[in-house]
């Protein structure tokens, strides 16, 4: 599967919706913040969905995923330059972003909250190297992969300011070592199981 992308309009008043291109589904909830004092929040989420691929990007199953709300920036060769705020979904098979709070190249502002416009993409993990890894003192580090050569498009995806997660409508705090552990081979296969 190489890189897919698209810029989505997403109805909140329609959900659940989802993209078969894509492989994705989006769902509203009422998600608990850390701090258990502040109203939860009403967020969109993205959730794999990998039966609705064709059988040529067919990927298998996903049942487990980690769903981490981050920055980030997209950039490939097409002239794809997308970035902002949003959720990373790693599965044992791919990862799935979306950029609900940002910029894209060529477009107007991304807002899942006011015009609904949110950018989305998926890759397979085989398609990417292990990431390069910048560490910073006091905050996340930052996780760079890079696309391998056979990709019909060259990507980069830089995730920064990975410091919360989404779990069973609540939010808990993600640090580096869970990133690295969700990208090693023994998380890889915990993800896989049912």
């Amino acid at each position: 599967m190489a890189l897919k992308t698209a810029r989505l309009t997403i109805d909140r008043s329609l959900l659940p919706q989802k993209w078969d291109g894509l492989g994705i589904r989006f769902e509203r909830h009422s998600v608990a913040k850390i701090k258990t004092a502040s109203p939860p929040a009403d967020m969109v989420l993205a959730k794999p969905a990998g039966a609705l691929l064709s059988a040529e990007e067919a990927v298998g199953p996903e049942p487990r995923w980690n769903s981490i709300l981050c920055g980030m920036r997209l950039e490939a060769l097409d002239g794809t330059d997308v970035q902002g705020q949003g959720q990373l979904l790693i599965t044992g098979r791919r990862f799935i972003g979306m950029i609900d709070n940002g910029t894209a190249a060529g477009g107007p502002p991304l807002s899942v909250g006011t015009s609904g416009s949110v950018f989305c993409f998926t890759f397979h993990r085989d398609d990417v190297y292990p990431p390069q890894v910048k560490k910073h003192r006091l905050t996340p580090s930052d996780f760079t992969f890079r696309s391998k050569e056979e990709q019909p498009v060259a990507f980069q995806l830089l995730v920064i300011a990975a410091m919360a997660y989404v779990a069973n409508d609540k939010m808990g705090y993600w640090q580096d070592k869970n990133m690295l552990h969700s990208l090693s081979e023994e998380g890889r296969q915990g993800l896989l199981k049912s």
